[in-house]
């Protein structure tokens, strides 16, 4: 048995057992924990973690523990939680945003009336109601979580009023983020556009796409994707035989950094069957992969070529071993459908996808703002719109297609645009119903 400081815990060993070594100790509320590990080594690095939270429990206590200084414990057991990185990173954002306003104060003197104050100010700056109940929400998940660890003796009720932003501007803006009938086909016409570049240029007499993100764009548009989960698909995703593509993965970014992680909900991973024209957009994103590929192999053989006529001997070996350990990575990395136009034609990139989109939409002259996003409601609406009387349609299928939790998200969002849609039906005498 290893001898310890007093207070901080004993390993023994216990004969018969799976998990033999047993670690004890008592935290810093007194309370006795006891736990089994199969290695000693894991027994003192529980026993080392329990000391450091009796150690900030103690300095916490000692400070008088505020709000700012336990948000920092809150966000260490959340990562401990192995929470999504960017459910994390808007966590963090919204405890700090909390702490901006009432971090200096104990956590024994927040009240009701401290959390109304600060989503009061947080209007008067203009946020908008999902920040202000987000706000309130992390403020209770930390005073939540130090009433469990018994910094606090009870949860203070928050009897917090959330006021209404100005609604009517924001349907409006949600009603028109989606292309109607003629303006989808200037922006599909302008994805499929061509041009031959002008003599003495490297791709003289060739035909090339003016946007070369244009498929990546009509491909999102027809099949409803979330820009997240189209860059994400790869070609192993898509099969072939039934014209269905498998979502199951997001692409995200977090501090700058691009992360691939599971669907934020289950009713995110989904099997989608493809309607013509999103198969017609993928055969033509394959034949860019093709080229693309073809690109990347004489690439390959140029600077291997090069390599040979540069160096000799030893120099030469090591020489061409990076150029193919190069290669072997960028043609690890080239798999993506919604991929990038650019050598080395990795990953697609959010930026790039969403400059193509507004210089369209610049192009086409549409009178009013559409986001990549609402390519996303351009495609349910139409959808919904001219197929809701088909006898084979069927909403909750149709909500589950395009990766909505529920029926009555799908309703909320897309309802109302059946309603819109009247105005645009030009109707006789003769069509209208009697009294």
């Amino acid at each position: 048995m290893e001898r310890r400081k007093k207070g901080s815990g004993r390993i023994t060993y216990v004969e018969d057992r799976k998990s033999p070594w047993r670690a004890t100790v008592s935290d810093g509320r007194g309370k006795q924990k006891t736990r089994f590990f199969k290695m000693e080594k894991e027994a003192k690095a529980f026993l080392r973690d329990i000391n450091a939270d009796a150690s900030k429990l103690k300095a916490l206590t000692e400070s008088g523990v505020t709000f700012a200084a336990f948000s920092q414990i809150f966000l260490d057991e959340k990562k401990k939680s192995n929470m999504k990185v960017l459910a994390y990173k808007a966590l963090e954002d919204q405890v700090k945003r909390v702490c901006s306003f009432m971090g200096t104060a104990k956590l024994i003197d927040i009240d009701s009336d401290m959390v109304q104050q600060m989503v009061f100010t947080l209007a008067e700056q203009g946020y908008s109601e999902s920040v202000m109940t987000k706000a309130k929400i992390a403020a209770f998940s930390v005073l939540k979580m130090a009433a469990a660890k018994h910094y606090i003796n009870t949860v203070p009720v928050l009897n917090i009023t959330i006021p209404r932003a100005k609604k009517q501007d924001d349907d409006r803006q949600v009603k028109k983020n989606w292309l109607r009938d003629d303006e989808l086909a200037l922006y599909e016409a302008e994805c499929r556009r061509t041009y031959v570049p002008k003599k003495y240029t490297k791709y003289a007499g060739q035909t090339l796409m003016v946007h070369p993100a244009g498929y990546k764009l009509l491909f999102i548009l027809h099949t409803g994707l979330r820009l997240g989960e189209a860059l994400a698909l790869t070609w192993t995703d898509y099969d072939e035989y039934s014209k269905t593509v498998m979502i199951d993965k997001n692409t995200v970014y977090a501090d700058g950094e691009k992360i691939t992680q599971m669907p934020k909900t289950e009713s995110g991973e989904r099997l989608i069957i493809l309607n013509r024209q999103a198969v017609q957009d993928l055969e033509c994103l394959r034949r860019q992969f093709d080229e693309q590929s073809r690109e990347i192999e004489q690439r390959k053989v140029e600077e291997l070529r090069q390599a040979e006529l540069k160096y000799f001997g030893p120099e030469q070996k090591s020489a061409k071993l990076k150029i193919k350990e190069k290669y072997a990575a960028i043609e690890r990395e080239h798999k993506y459908i919604c991929g990038s136009s650019t050598f080395p034609y990795g990953s697609g990139g959010h930026s790039s996808t969403l400059q193509t989109h507004k210089k369209i939409c610049k192009v086409i002259g549409l009178s009013h703002a559409v986001t990549v996003h609402g390519l996303r409601h351009t495609y349910v609406t139409h959808y919904y719109l001219h197929h809701k009387n088909d006898p084979d349609f069927d909403l909750a299928t149709f909500s589950k297609s395009i990766g909505h939790s529920s029926i009555r998200t799908t309703m909320e969002i897309y309802a109302h645009l059946d309603m819109t849609q009247n105005r645009y039906i030009p109707r006789a005498m003769e069509d209208l119903k009697e009294f």
